[in-house]
């Protein structure tokens, strides 16, 4: 997997696409801190976290966009089809987009502990949302494989939209637990609260991960490919 790893890196290390996401989360932090300013209480807080989780199926559906699309171009995935262990590409493709977006967590994380000063909520915040939006990563990775490039965009606007509605909003205050893809824009500010029901979202979340992924890899096993249009 580690030399899949390096042929991926050296891909996409000067294409635009591998910065979007990096540039995005600094004009997110930009925008957050004017909009915010120095009033980082509780509720400032809550916004901050879910808002950056909710943008982050964007940020991750851009970079699963650059990789499927790059398969697409090169020959319509035949050169994976034709290795011996699919799996190590899937593996380390995975890694790279999961890689991606924990820069850009990162990233929100250095700006958050500076203007919220929390440790506590700072560890909790970066530990649960690099766990929580797993199942986003695989979620989007396996729709646009099978699909095409584009979807994983669309999955990225349609998640991020449900994720403002259920995720931030009041409707899903009652739903969320039962939905893991609002887990991520959810889990601070319900911890804040000392609300969060982990035993069950737990569960519920690992459960839904080991389903998704186990699918997505016996899907690649015996997946003959696809016929994509330029």
């Amino acid at each position: 997997m580690k030399n899949e790893l390096k042929v991926i890196n050296l891909k996409f290390r000067t294409e635009i696409l591998t910065y979007t996401p990096t540039l995005l989360t600094i004009f997110y932090i930009i925008f957050i801190n004017l909009y915010l300013k120095n009033n980082w209480n509780y509720t400032s807080i809550s916004q901050y976290t879910s808002s950056f989780n909710a943008l982050s199926s964007l940020i991750i559906a851009i970079t699963v966009y650059q990789v499927i699309h790059f398969e697409e171009s090169i020959g319509h995935f035949n050169h994976i089809l034709g290795k011996p262990k699919r799996n190590l590409w899937v593996y380390a493709t995975l890694t790279y987009i999961f890689s991606n977006y924990l820069f850009c967590l990162l990233i929100s994380t250095i700006n958050f502990i500076l203007m919220s000063q929390n440790l506590k909520l700072t560890l909790f915040y970066v530990i649960s949302s690099s766990f929580m939006n797993i199942i986003i990563i695989l979620l989007i990775f396996t729709i646009s494989l099978f699909t095409k490039s584009i979807f994983s965009m669309v999955s990225g606007v349609v998640i991020t939209i449900f994720n403002i509605y259920f995720g931030i909003e009041v409707l899903g205050d009652k739903s969320w637990y039962y939905i893991p893809i609002t887990y991520s824009t959810r889990y601070t500010s319900m911890f804040i609260n000392n609300s969060v029901p982990f035993l069950l979202t737990i569960s519920i979340y690992v459960v839904s991960v080991v389903i998704i992924f186990t699918s997505l890899l016996l899907l690649v096993k015996k997946w003959s490919g696809r016929s994509v249009q330029d």
